[in-house]
């Protein structure tokens, strides 16, 4: 991936690589910028395969930092700002991060907590905040000659929560996020002289595997920090934004707004978007506003994107034909990309059933960080890794995901999983049982619900029982609702029923993963 970096820098050296309200940095700019971070890194006794943290909102300095720690051999590891303090320490423990690249609020919280933290040898500040440095003094660097890194070396860790609740960290190489990239670019319309992009979905998570395929052909970027749909539209206009990454939740919302307000969209012509379900009601709603512009990708932590992708050839059909069924699907496989379903034997399902999504490609996972225990237990010798999702493949080639094997709740793009709220409810004296599921939500796709079981003698009420998933959990991850019951179904064994309590909200209704 470095070296793909690299040659951006050279190929496209006078075009226009970041757009901001201050002026613009071209690609050869762009490239002196992430070598003076190496050189900064350097300086201070980073060193190659050493982890750095990114704690930072939607900024131009967020797109220098995450090629700085590819180009130099570090390994990256960007973070959702919503994350509990808990939560981020518990990661940058698990990781030994060295080095972190913080917003001012997470600066100060980090500064509370420096003494958790043994691993962590320099804090640089990007927007003020006590830290021990600012990206402006670590850039003062001397441009410096890198090595570059081997293919097999880790590059990039993507945590995600695993069925225990406790984050796991999908550890990527550089060959796994280039070929991330090649793979993007093959589904992706070509990539045109003009081509502006516009960062509103978090570079955490879905613009930051989306972007790099941008970035190495010389596409501009233009970041907001905040998703605001009005605000959005406006950017659109403003710069002449040609390519939109979103998450559902995001487009439903730009969706309302378009219908109210008058705006030039007229150079928009691609959105992709990844990361949650969205009905293909809202999705031909969609259509009719914003026209024929989009992309969906579904892919995994462990398995970027595109594990298969529903082109924008995809997407368009004739009204008078009605709504087709691909429209429902996740699409059809990524070139160079396997995927078998299987039944809980492990073996193959016949044409047309459902069975439990398992990949295998050059995109797939080096491992979870530190945890060859639970690598063993999603990839076998063979190198196809479980999912964790059922699916089907219709006549078509079209893969459709009808559920999750496993219990994971996917709400505004984010992924959560139960027993890691459960964890926290139950830790209220007056909790008996808890189990969490995922329910319909108009504007998040899914929303979570926690059904409680108090204890004979005990009075708990709805308030309680999410101040304390407030006090320990990112905002995404608390539930929207409280159910208060006299008992749980249970199995025989004496397991929650979790799919029947589930079951019962989604009747009638259909529920998939959007990616």
């Amino acid at each position: 991936m470095a070296e793909l970096y690299e040659r951006a820098y050279r190929d496209y050296g006078p075009r226009t690589a970041v757009r901001t309200d201050d002026g613009e940095v071209t690609y050869a700019e762009l490239g002196e910028r992430v070598h003076r971070i190496i050189g900064g890194l350097t300086d201070r006794g980073i060193r190659p395969s050493e982890r750095g943290v990114l704690l930072l909102d939607n900024c131009p300095e967020f797109l220098e930092i995450d090629q700085a720690l590819f180009v130099g051999g570090f390994v990256r590891c960007a973070l959702s700002v919503r994350l509990h303090l808990r939560e981020v320490l518990h990661i940058l423990t698990d990781c030994a991060a060295t080095v972190a690249f913080v917003s001012a609020d997470w600066a100060g919280q980090l500064a509370d907590a420096r003494d958790q933290l043994p691993d962590l040898r320099l804090v640089v500040t990007v927007a003020g905040g006590p830290g021990d440095l600012t990206l402006d003094e670590l850039r003062a660097a001397q441009v410096v000659d890198t090595v570059t890194p081997a293919a097999a070396d880790p590059a990039a860790i993507l945590y995600t929560s695993g069925t225990t609740g406790q984050p796991k960290g999908a550890t990527l190489s550089q060959a796994n996020w280039a070929t991330m990239v090649r793979n993007e670019l093959m589904e992706l319309p070509p990539v045109v002289d003009g081509d502006v992009v516009l960062h509103v979905a978090p570079l955490s998570h879905l613009s930051g595997y989306v972007g790099p395929a941008y970035l190495v052909r010389g596409a501009t970027h233009v970041t907001c920090s905040r998703f605001d749909a009005e605000r959005t539209l406006e950017l659109i206009e403003r710069h002449q934004v040609t390519i939109l990454p979103m998450v559902p939740t995001m487009l439903n919302l730009l969706v309302l707004a378009a219908e109210q307000l008058s705006s030039d969209r007229s150079s928009l012509h691609t959105i992709v978007y990844a990361g949650s379900a969205i009905a293909p009601d809202r999705l031909v709603r969609a259509r009719e506003v914003l026209g024929d512009v989009f992309v969906q990708f579904y892919g995994l932590s462990e398995m970027p994107i595109p594990i298969a992708c529903l082109s924008r050839e995809d997407h368009a059909f004739d009204p008078a034909e009605g709504v087709p069924t691909r429209l429902a699907s996740a699409g059809r496989v990524a070139p160079f990309v396997e995927v078998a379903l299987l039944d809980d034997e492990g073996r193959r399902v016949p044409s047309g059933e459902v069975g439990e999504i398992t990949v295998r490609g050059e995109q797939l996972m080096m491992g979870y960080w530190g945890r060859p225990d639970a690598t063993a237990e999603m990839i076998d010798a063979s190198g196809w890794a479980r999912t964790g999702d059922l699916g089907r493949i219709d006549d078509d080639g079209y893969l459709h995901i009808v559920d999750r094997k496993k219990d994971m709740v996917v709400t505004g793009g984010f992924n959560v999983y139960p027993t890691e709220v459960e964890n926290v409810v139950s830790t209220l004296p007056a909790v008996a049982e808890v189990a969490v599921v995922g329910i319909p939500d108009e504007r998040w796709g899914e929303a979570l619900k926690a059904i409680v079981v108090v204890r004979d003698g005990h009075v708990l009420t709805v308030d309680e029982v999410l101040a304390a998933c407030a006090s320990q959990l990112a905002g995404y991850k608390k539930p929207r609702s409280v159910d208060f019951v006299d008992a749980l179904p249970k199995t025989g064994s004496g397991k929650i029923m979790r799919r029947t309590l589930r079951d019962q909200f989604w009747t009638g209704g259909e529920r998939r993963v959007g990616g």
